[in-house]
C-alpha cells in the first residue's frame, strides 16, 4: 500500500530520472496499477498521475494498457472510474505505441461505455474517447465517429456520453477532426446537443462548442459553423436553467482567455447581450459574478475600451442603458489579475491533467 504522501508520482515526479528507471519499469507498473485499487481516493488518483508519467518512459506499452483495460471492467465502481482515469491519461500521452489489435479493443469499450449509468464513468469515458482519437487508426476512427458518437443514442445515459465524447473530441483532437473532414459533422452534432433541454447534455455540448470555437478561431475556417457555434452559446447563456446559463457563460470566459484570436464584433456583440441582462440585481450571485468575468475579459478590458466603444455603439437601447451602468464595475474586474487565473470550467476537471 502506498502512503497518502505522495509516494508513487514522486517516484516519477522528473523527467531526469527517466534514464534510471527504465530498469525498473515492470516493477514501477505492478507497484502503481496496485494503488489505483486502494481504498484512498488520493492514493489512487496518486497512482494515476504516476502511471502518466511512466508511461512516457515505455517502448513497449502493450501490456500496461492491457491491465488498465481489464482494470476498466472492474466490479468495484471506484476502482473502474480509476482505470477510466488512467487510461485517459497514458492514452493521451503514450497511447501512440499500443498495438492495434490492442486499440480496436480499447475501442469497443468506449463506445460499450457511453451508455453506463454513471455519470464519472460516462465522463472519464469521453474523455478517453478524444484521448483515443489523437492516434486511432483513421478509417476506423471515422467509423467509430459517425456510427457510434453521431448516432442517434436510445437512451439519456446514452445521448449524454455521445456528447461528452463530442466534448472529448473537441478537447484533446481537434486537429484530427480537421484532417479527416470530420469538423463539419461534430459541429453540427454539437449543436444539436446545444438545444437539449437536460442539463447534463447542455453543459457537455456548451463546452465541446467553446472548445471548438477556439479552434476554428484559430484556423480561421468554417466560418458558417463557427457563427452557428457562437449563436448556440449565446442562446444557453439566455436559458432559463440557471445552471445552463452559468456553465455557458463560464466557457465564453475560459474562450476570452484562452489565447485564441479575438472573436469578431458581431460575435462578441451576440455574447454581450446575454451576460448584460445577468448582471442586474435579480440574477443569482454566482451566475452574476460569472457574468462579471465574461464581459470583463470578452471586451478585452484589461487594455482598452476600443472594443467594447465600437460594440456597444450598436447594442439595442436595453442592453446600451446596462452597459454603461455596468461598465465601471467591468473595468474593476478586469484589473484584477485573478481574473485571468481562473481554472477552466472543465467537464473533465476530475480527472489527471494532461
Amino acid at each position: 500500500r502506498q502512503d497518502k504522501g505522495g509516494a508513487p508520482e514522486a517516484v516519477v515526479s522528473t523527467q531526469s530520472t527517466g534514464v534510471a528507471l527504465k530498469p525498473f519499469l515492470s516493477q514501477l507498473q505492478t507497484t502503481f496499477m496496485k494503488s489505483l485499487n486502494d481504498t484512498s481516493r488520493d492514493v489512487r488518483c496518486r497512482g494515476v498521475t504516476a502511471l502518466t508519467k511512466l508511461v512516457t518512459l515505455h517502448s513497449k506499452v502493450d501490456n500496461l494498457f492491457t491491465d488498465i483495460h481489464n482494470g476498466t471492467k472492474n466490479e468495484n465502481l471506484s476502482t473502474r472510474e480509476t482505470m477510466f482515469a488512467a487510461l485517459h491519461g497514458t492514452m493521451y500521452l503514450g497511447g501512440a505505441g499500443m498495438s492495434p489489435n490492442l486499440q480496436v479493443s480499447i475501442a469497443n469499450t468506449l463506445k460499450l461505455n457511453m451508455g453506463a449509468p454513471e455519470d464519472t464513468v460516462r465522463t472519464a469515458n469521453g474523455a478517453c474517447f478524444g484521448a483515443l482519437a489523437t492516434f486511432y487508426k483513421e478509417e476506423d476512427l471515422v467509423k467509430d465517429i459517425r456510427e457510434g458518437v453521431l448516432s442517434a443514442p436510445s437512451t439519456k445515459e446514452a445521448r449524454h456520453g455521445r456528447v461528452l465524447a463530442l466534448a472529448g473530441l473537441a478537447r484533446y483532437a481537434p486537429g484530427r477532426l480537421a484532417k479527416l473532414d470530420l469538423v463539419e459533422e461534430v459541429c453540427e452534432g454539437t449543436l444539436k446537443a446545444l438545444e437539449s433541454d437536460n442539463v447534463q447534455v447542455c453543459n457537455a455540448a456548451s463546452y465541446a462548442a467553446s472548445r471548438l470555437i477556439i479552434h476554428l478561431q484559430g484556423t480561421g475556417e468554417h466560418g458558417e459553423l463557427l457563427d452557428g457555434l457562437v449563436a448556440g452559446l449565446a442562446t444557453n447563456c439566455a436559458h432559463t436553467s440557471n445552471d445552463i446559463r452559468l456553465f455557458a457563460t463560464s466557457t465564453i470566459h475560459h474562450i476570452s482567455i484562452s489565447g485564441c484570436p479575438p472573436l469578431s464584433d458581431t460575435h462578441t456583440r451576440s455574447l454581450l447581450v446575454p451576460l448584460l441582462d445577468s448582471t442586474t440585481r435579480k440574477t443569482p450571485p454566482g451566475l452574476r459574478v460569472a457574468s462579471e468575468l465574461a464581459i470583463a475579459t470578452l471586451l478585452r478590458l484589461k487594455s482598452d475600451t476600443e472594443l467594447a466603444d465600437r460594440v456597444s455603439g450598436a447594442l439595442d437601447a436595453k442592453s446600451s442603458d446596462t452597459f454603461c451602468r455596468f461598465l465601471p464595475t467591468a473595468k474593476r474586474v478586469a484589473a484584477d489579475y485573478k481574473t485571468y487565473s481562473t481554472i477552466e470550467n472543465d467537464i473533465f476537471a476530475s480527472l489527471t491533467p494532461v
